[in-house]
């Protein structure tokens, strides 16, 4: 360890605090030093053992580094600490577990005197008579410093407890709590302190960017749009594959809904050995989040207030032609204007702000936690906000001398946005030499009709008027007896409702383009939709210690979960003016003609039955177990597999508590991990399984001449319908060393989930619809997980510490059964259509394309392909049967690299995240990469350089797949 000094008659001690503010050693010495004395240290980096010598030459001081300490004696013999009239005292230090600690320094307070232990934890020293109501302090490191009063007994003993306290810190676990050092399974937590500050307004999903090893985060659309997640890979098809979100103890959260400012925590549970307490909804994982409480302030009022300002920058802009060279190319027809039209759609005066108040009050009984937060958020695209507001009131109360406690939750946020920005994939195609604004027009701006690839985006926007607002209601109570005759033994009720509200507005201008070309004078439209959830469960839990060795944590409880929908909308068109727009839809003279429509739904009430049950036993934190069961039964599924059955067990083994590791102080946990367990998938709609009734498509015309929709089945009825079932290997390990500076953990997983949901042909009749939903499906998907984290620097006020995370996942599909051999994934996001480009069959890899093989160029600039038999053929004579499997936009690996610097009350965070070794096609080269005269849109520059020698229609080849 090395230290820099540069001190010129400076006392001795002002270079000690130098040192201590630098390392993290203390100084241990008698009042009876002289430390002011000066001294001279030359400036520049050297080694602690040289600083010292420089520091203590000529002071008649010495000094001994010892377990942490910086030991102080004066230059004598030390016959004081031998006198004869001293006390001789004698003991053992020992740790929580009562394993002897080895080193561990004793010294009597306010003195020099002291020793270190022995291997088997003891010691024996002598006071001094001089010293009155003597006190020893024990130290050791990874162990808290504790001090101990002398009395008559010439036994002294001390137990230290360990001071890595992330090693103590509580891990939510779904229906309870373990010391992270008891965990088993495959469990990530963040505190708010982990957490970026100011990178994500109202979003919490910005700030766990790249924190958490596995988890995929994604959103492109705009401050509208809403995150997608994904936890190690895909773990469905058809059905939902984004891990449950738990907030408070109540499941089926909307991430969204929570304000970050009051979240205390967030636990991941990666595994199926950890997520099989929530059995069918835990297939993709559990994302477990804990908001803020109020505390014992002593009652008086801790306000808080924060704000965060953020401006939006768009970067990489295609490369496509300016207007001088799409008139010099000969592209298309010069209509006199030079217009960039990705700059025109781009809001540069964007600006961001939220604003956030949080009050904490409190008792020893009681205690309140409220929030109050706005935001508006202005997208990139021109035209495109937000505006957030909510607030939670969390509340606490603990009743008769603690057998009973009450906590209350209610959270609300509305959001109302407008979401009808600029689209820039069109202004790609756009004309460069037309302007999009007309002085002359009564709207300002310049409408033409008439080219459907080439029409005036930026008007689009701006007579279109898309706005709505979301509505999140959530009241929560929570009811804890603790049944105090019986140590550890309590019992939780809770129940919670959730109102989920979206109303939407539309209005689309009389001088609109689409309504110029339809000779519709204006279009309104109306929607309402509004989902309830409630959830009501009750469990007794059990938490005890037996003879300082058997530590027993139980659950046993029940699950009931409600879910209801139901929708509402409305279109008119033809208003006599515009400045109406939707407030009065009923004066659109559609409504008269019988062209407008009306439409409403009620969605099928969805109810999950859940018995559940675990077990965690640790035994001296050497060695952990834990089993877990639930039993569930869903109204989704067929009569015939409503009810399944979900399991998991896991164990660890915590190297670092046997006594063959007692002596290895730099070792704070090493543990090895094992879980494997059962989960499954209940994540789609409840028609799946057809029952429910709708509209037939089909109208009947009765006898006196009228027509009549009639009702029916809406889905070919499958009455084996089931659960999609996973079950999931992890091997993990865990790590922590030199008291906590440095950590990390890796796991290894291996998953299959079967029986997953394929729609498939169906005979028609015997079927009444042609499709139906069957479970055909085995997927397997494997990975793992390697984190690495520290402080780097650690000293009195500054810290600097830095994490990395690095992951990989692939999925491959092992069989489709029944007459269905793959599933048709759509095709890739683009300027124009692109076929067919995502397929998944028997033996596929998960993110592979389906293109047809590119295998070069004719002498004209024709495309050339390999057919399905590898023969080079010309891509005129192309089938659709020669596309292949090729490539993969699965990155190889994902990493997360986040640094945190500290200085006094001042911190900067720094995160970076990104996907490596993956495939990407260029669609924006495939359809604007060839050359063309006379057309209506626009191109890229490379289409008459790079692309040149194309003389061809566009192909979806590999040709334009890019590493």
């Amino acid at each position: 360890m090395q230290v820099r000094l540069d001190k010129k008659d400076a006392t001795i001690k002002s270079c000690m605090d130098e040192i201590e503010r630098q390392t993290d050693y203390l100084f241990v010495y008698g009042e009876k030093l002289d430390l002011s004395r000066k001294v001279t240290v030359k400036s520049g980096k050297r080694p602690l053992k040289e600083a010292l010598d420089q520091i203590f030459k000529d002071s008649g001081i010495t000094y001994r580094i010892s377990s942490g300490n910086i030991v102080l004696e004066e230059k004598k013999p030390a016959a004081v600490a031998a006198a004869p009239s001293a006390t001789r005292i004698k003991g053992h230090i020992t740790d929580s577990a009562g394993n002897p600690v080895i080193g561990a320094f004793v010294v009597v307070k306010g003195t020099t005197v002291g020793t270190n232990t022995d291997a088997d934890g003891a010691y024996s020293l002598n006071i001094p008579s001089s010293v009155s109501a003597p006190v020893v302090v024990v130290s050791c490191i990874g162990y808290d410093t504790v001090e101990v009063k002398v009395g008559d007994d010439e036994n002294v003993d001390a137990t230290l407890k360990d001071s890595a306290e992330f090693l103590n810190q509580a891990v939510v676990i779904g229906y309870g709590t373990l010391d992270r050092k008891e965990v088993t399974s495959s469990i990530a937590s963040l505190s708010s302190e982990d957490m970026m500050k100011g990178v994500g307004g109202a979003d919490i999903t910005k700030a766990l960017q790249g924190k958490i090893g596995g988890l995929v985060i994604g959103q492109t659309k705009g401050v509208n749009s809403s995150p997608s997640l994904q936890l190690r890979g895909m773990a469905s098809i058809a059905a939902g594959h984004e891990p449950l979100i738990v907030i408070d103890g109540f499941p089926g959260g909307d991430i969204r809904s929570v304000n970050p400012e009051d979240i205390k925590s967030i636990d991941v549970l990666k595994d199926a050995s950890a997520g099989a307490i929530y059995g069918t909804r835990a297939a993709a994982g559990v994302i477990l989040i804990t908001t803020k409480s109020g505390t014992d302030t002593e009652g008086k009022l801790n306000l808080t207030y924060s704000t965060e300002l953020l401006h939006r920058q768009a970067y990489a802009k295609p490369n496509v032609m300016s207007a001088e060279e799409y008139v010099a190319n000969g592209v298309g027809k010069d209509y006199g204007s030079r217009t960039d039209w990705w700059d025109e759609a781009i809001n540069h005066r964007n600006f961001s702000q939220k604003h956030n108040v949080a009050i904490n009050f409190g008792t020893q009984k009681a205690s309140v936690y409220s929030s109050f937060f706005y935001e508006k958020q202005d997208g990139i695209a021109s035209g495109e906000w937000r505006k957030d507001y909510g607030g939670r009131l969390n509340a606490k109360y603990t009743m008769f001398d603690g057998w009973l406690e009450i906590r209350t939750n209610v959270d609300y946020r509305q959001a109302n946005r407008n979401a009808q920005g600029a689209y820039f994939g069109q202004t790609l195609l756009n004309n460069p030499t037309r302007s999009p604004y007309d002085p002359d027009s009564v709207t300002g701006y310049n409408i033409w009709t008439g080219e459907p690839n080439d029409y005036n985006v930026i008007a689009d926007a701006a007579l279109n008027d898309v706005n709505s607002v979301v509505k999140w209601f959530k009241p929560e109570a929570a009811l804890k007896l603790n049944i105090l005759p019986v140590e550890g033994l309590s019992y939780r009720q809770t129940i919670g409702y959730s109102n989920y509200q979206t109303e939407s507005h539309q209005y689309k201008s009389m001088h609109h383009r689409e309504n110029v070309i339809n000779n519709i004078s204006g279009s309104a439209y109306l929607g309402f939709a509004k989902t309830e959830r409630i959830n009501t469960e009750g469990y007794f839990s059990y938490d005890r210690m037996f003879d300082d060795a058997h530590k027993v944590n139980a659950v046993l409880g029940y699950s009931y979960n409600q879910y209801d929908g139901e929708s509402f909308g409305m279109s008119n068109s033809n208003f006599t003016v515009d400045g109406v727009k939707y407030w009065d839809i009923g004066k659109g003279s559609y409504l008269n003609a019988g062209k407008a429509t009306m439409n409403s739904s009620k969605e099928i009430r969805e109810k999950l039955l859940s018995y559940f049950a675990r077990v965690n036993y640790s035994y001296k934190n050497r060695y952990m177990l834990s089993a877990t069961f639930r039993r569930e039964g869903s109204s989704k599924f067929g009569p015939k597999n409503r009810w399944g059955n979900f399991w998991a067990v896991s164990g660890g083994w915590s190297i670092a508590n046997e006594p063959f590791m007692h002596g290895v102080r730099w070792v704070d946990d090493l543990k090895l991990r094992v879980g494997y367990g059962v989960t499954g998938n209940n994540d789609f709609s409840a028609a799946y399984s057809g029952n429910f009734i709708a509209a037939d498509e089909n109208r009947w015309i009765l006898p006196n001449g009228t027509w009549k929709y009639t009702y029916g089945r809406g889905e070919s009825v499958n009455e084996n319908l089931g659960w999609e079932s996973k079950a999931e290997l992890n091997l993990g390990l865990d790590f922590s060393f030199f008291d906590g500076r440095l950590y990390g953990k890796a796991d290894v997983f291996r998953r299959k989930i079967s029986s997953m949901l394929f729609y498939v042909q169906v005979p028609n009749p015997p079927f009444i619809r042609g499709y139906q939903w069957q479970n055909i499906g085995l997927l397997e998907n494997k990975g793992w997980e390697f984190e690495l984290g520290g402080d780097i620097i650690r000293s009195k006020d500054f810290k600097w510490s830095s994490s990395v995370n690095l992951s990989h996942s692939a999925s491959k599909v092992l069989s489709i059964d029944g007459s269905s051999t793959r599933w048709d994934g759509g095709q890739l996001p683009g300027p124009n259509s692109t076929g067919k480009a995502i397929i998944l069959e028997e033996g596929s890899t998960v993110g592979q394309f389906y293109l047809f093989e590119f295998a070069g160029f004719s002498k004209s600039g024709q495309f050339l392909i390999k057919d399905r038999n590898g023969k080079t053929i010309p891509a005129s004579s192309k089938v659709a049967n020669d596309k292949k499997l090729l490539g993969n936009f699965t990155p190889k690996m994902m990493y997360g690299w986040n640094h945190t610097f500290s200085y006094k009350d001042l911190d900067l965070g720094v995160s970076m995240h990104g996907w490596l070794g993956f495939d990407v096609y260029n669609t924006y080269a495939m359809c604007l990469g060839i050359a063309r005269r006379n057309g209506e849109c626009n191109v890229l520059r490379d289409a008459y350089s790079t692309f040149s020698h194309i003389k061809d229609e566009k192909l979806m080849s590999d040709y334009y797949l890019e590493e």
